[in-house]
């Protein structure tokens, strides 16, 4: 199914995830989007930034297959491939909830991912406001 959406329907949506935080928080996240599956373009770009949100893509290697059937993608896989390809610079991205996964990957194997990554000597931090990564 293609969704097709103009300038309003985009912001509307974009916002949306923005609103619920706010309601369930009492505050804000930083004015960043991320494409669904990665798929961008200038349009999608033009439009983000038109209703004040910054693109933020990941690397190839940061997808990290949490929204496959954990069936025949289970955890410890999932959890060993992601732990050996990011490389030093990559973004990557974990779903906090995938209906799909019998087997939830996020807060499960979130934490010994990290602890894989610190053992490689990765550090993490915080994305730069205007960062050049951005159309990565």
């Amino acid at each position: 199914m293609t969704l097709l959406y103009n300038e309003a329907a985009m912001c509307k949506e974009i916002r949306r995830v923005d609103q619920r935080f706010q309601e369930l928080t009492d505050q804000g996240l930083q004015r960043i989007w991320r494409a669904p599956g990665g798929k961008i373009s200038p349009t999608l770009i033009r439009m983000g930034d038109m209703c004040g949100y910054q693109h933020i893509g990941w690397a190839s290697a940061g997808f990290l297959g949490d929204e496959l059937n954990s069936d025949k993608h289970p955890n410890s896989h999932l959890l060993d491939k992601a732990s050996r390809t990011i490389a030093d610079g990559d973004i990557t991205m974990v779903h906090l909830g995938a209906w799909s996964r019998k087997d939830p990957w996020a807060p499960a194997v979130l934490e010994q991912l990290i602890v894989n990554f610190k053992g490689r000597g990765f550090c993490f931090g915080l994305l730069p406001k205007d960062s050049a990564i951005a159309s990565k």
